[in-house]
């Protein structure tokens, strides 16, 4: 997993850095046999308003969470359980079996 953090019209501290990769484990464990993921945090400063945005790439799937607060701390703790919230319901869905009967097929013998 490749974490990215970017600043926009901010420059994030390393207190900031740091915290994101703690709490990016929970996200680590999630793709723990994706080595080949991406997750990008960026943080944006408008107006003295922070806004985080974060994305995850992995295999062929995009999941994608934001949060506007007045501290990007705040944000982070917002942005993981929303995006994590989205990975789950996505295992929910492939996991469930599709309605109907299975399709039954005999092997005819010639």
């Amino acid at each position: 997993m490749k974490l990215e953090i970017y600043g926009k019209n901010y420059s994030p501290s390393d207190s900031l850095k740091s915290v994101t990769e703690k709490k990016c484990a929970k996200l680590a464990r999630r793709l723990s046999g994706d080595d080949d993921a991406q997750v990008k945090f960026t943080v944006t400063l408008e107006n003295e308003v922070y806004t985080t945005d974060l994305v995850v790439v992995t295999r062929g799937q995009t999941y994608r969470a934001e949060a506007v607060s007045d501290s990007p701390f705040d944000n982070v703790d917002t942005v993981i359980p929303r995006l994590l919230g989205q990975m789950r319901k996505q295992k929910d869905i492939w996991g469930k079996d599709k309605k109907g009967a299975p399709n039954v097929y005999e092997d005819g013998e010639e």
